[in-house]
């Protein structure tokens, strides 16, 4: 994808912004996530040459993944508290694959419509906190601090039917920051 209109698409969804992170709940009213279902949308910051402390680390700039293969994991039908999407983008210099996870694990609550501060590495978020992690081609956060919003999640007898949120994530306690929204319909 040409990242000029990947910035207008993510302009106009209020996901590009300066190099300062907004409030979460800033960022959730300014984002419905009325997205079109099978979109992924990432935007890290850029950094400057003088200085890579601001440069995210998981994916640098801005992308809207439209046309992909789309798959999830739910590790428990029965409890909803973790769920990963996993996108293989169908343009390869829009990645080789991308992976969101939520998780209310540590939490003791499935997964449902709200606000989730204070998040940590998914795979190994603390009792009390959620778990958030955004990785994709090889690249990963070994800590991170994070939130994210769940917008709409629906359940059916087979799984997740339906999902979009939107996130914001610092790795290794960094200042770089990645935004996005991940839109999801099982067809």
């Amino acid at each position: 994808m040409h990242i000029v209109p990947a910035i207008a698409a993510l302009l106009s969804l209020g996901l590009a912004s300066s190099t300062e992170a907004a409030p979460l709940e800033a960022f959730a009213v300014a984002n419905s996530c009325t997205a079109p279902r099978g979109s992924l949308f990432l935007n890290g910051d850029v950094g400057t040459p003088e200085n890579a402390y601001t440069r995210d680390y998981i994916h640098p700039g801005a992308d809207v993944i439209l046309n992909g293969t789309w798959s999830t994991h739910v590790y428990s039908s029965t409890s909803r508290d973790f769920v990963r999407i996993h996108v293989t983008p169908t343009l390869a210099s829009q990645g080789l694959w991308w992976d969101v996870e939520f998780s209310t694990r540590a939490l003791g609550t499935p997964l449902a419509v709200g606000t989730y501060p204070h998040a940590q590495r998914a795979a190994f978020a603390a009792p009390g906190y959620p778990g958030l992690s955004v990785s994709g081609d090889g690249r990963g956060c070994n800590t991170l601090a994070g939130e994210f919003q769940i917008h709409d999640i629906v359940w059916d007898s087979v799984g997740l039917l339906k999902l979009s949120a939107s996130f914001l994530q610092r790795c290794e306690a960094g200042n770089a920051v990645l935004r996005g929204m991940v839109a999801y319909e099982r067809q």
